[in-house]
């Protein structure tokens, strides 16, 4: 299904909301930098919080058995962000599709950390 001009141009107007403390305007190659550092940022609020995880599931009197579950689901999550996002950098090989597949990947990770936060 190709993506319409007029829709790719609403996704890309919708980018700088999705870094976390700066504003992703530019040109093409300033948005992609600024996507690529809030990702980075986002990967490491998702990399603290999953350490915590880990450190509630290893106190847990089921310990191990969490502990595995948890860096199986983990691993599971990481392959389904993954897969679900690289649809988005296939946009026709426009322009709109590395910042779109960058946003994905910024939302779901997000997803994951308020659920960390949920759950452990």
């Amino acid at each position: 299904m190709k993506l319409g001009a007029a829709a790719l141009l609403l996704i890309i107007l919708g980018l700088p909301s999705l870094a976390q403390s700066e504003s992703c305007d530019g040109n093409v190659q300033e948005m992609l930098a600024c996507l690529a550092r809030s990702l980075k940022a986002v990967d490491a609020q998702l990399n603290e919080k999953y350490q915590k995880a880990l450190g509630v599931a290893k106190a847990h009197r089921h310990g191990v058995a969490n502990v595995q579950n948890l860096r199986d689901t983990e691993r599971k999550w990481i392959g389904y962000r993954d897969a679900i996002c690289e649809e988005y950098g296939l946009v026709d090989g426009g322009t709109g599709g590395q910042s779109t597949q960058l946003s994905c990947l910024i939302r779901i990770t997000k997803q994951r950390i308020a659920d960390l936060e949920a759950d452990y």
